[in-house]
């Protein structure tokens, strides 16, 4: 028997299950009494986290070895300048740009039990908000159904009606976007390197949210389309 405590703070349940990761014959034990939302938030949180982690550890190697091959064809000095500048400040700021990155994830997570807080979360102008919208758009219909079936079983977790939640496309790019402040990049090298996160991470998409949906189905969470009446609050 594995005991799981989930790493985020929003409540003080814990998991008690059998390793969900062992396959599909494993049956999962009843959760704590009184626990039960926040400790399978947690743990589908836990997993996101880890599936994440890997992906952005990830993006280092695969940007240095995508602008690696574009400088091979490059001749003017400013774009080699603002390659090399790219791939340091990738590899250099890696601690502060993925910090600032899981702080924000952190606080849409606490504040999903209860509600949906994403203020912190700053919407970007001019021409970045356009290409994030159209980014976040692609990944939104290539993903459609396994996204509505997320939202559906965090509807009837936490039994009341769910528009936006931590895994929607577009706070991922917000978020990214927001993190290479940490950075001294320049606002076109920042454009780049979103449309890096683009390819490199958020094209793995699918791998974050089927982390979710599956602990979700492990856990016995069903899909609702129709909010339950007591979930008025």
């Amino acid at each position: 028997m594995i005991v799981i405590v989930p790493r985020i703070g929003f409540g003080a349940g814990v998991v008690t299950n059998t390793d969900v990761n062992q396959g599909a014959d494993i049956i999962p034990l009843p959760l704590k009494e009184g626990g039960t939302q926040a400790a399978i938030l947690g743990l589908v949180k836990n997993r996101v986290d880890r599936k994440i982690e890997y992906l952005l550890s990830g993006l280092k190697i695969n940007v240095a070895e995508a602008l690696f091959e574009e400088m091979t064809s490059l001749n003017e000095e400013d774009m080699l300048s603002h390659h090399f500048n790219i791939m340091r400040e990738i590899k250099v700021s890696e601690q502060l740009y993925t910090h600032e990155f899981n702080a924000a994830t952190e606080k849409l997570w606490l504040s999903f039990p209860k509600g949906f807080d994403d203020s912190h979360v700053e919407q970007p102008i001019g021409k970045v908000s356009e290409d994030m919208k159209q980014m976040s758009r692609h990944v939104y219909n290539h993903y459609k159904v396994l996204i509505k079936e997320t939202r559906y079983r965090f509807q009837t977790l936490l039994k009341r009606e769910i528009k936006e939640n931590p895994l929607t496309p577009d706070y991922y790019y917000r978020m990214f976007w927001q993190s290479l402040s940490e950075t001294e990049l320049s606002y076109e090298e920042k454009c780049y390197v979103l449309k890096l996160f683009h390819r490199f991470v958020m094209d793995r998409y699918g791998q974050i949210l089927a982390a979710a949906n599956n602990t979700l189905i492990e856990m016995r969470v069903d899909i609702t389309q129709v909010v339950p009446p007591t979930s008025s609050q």
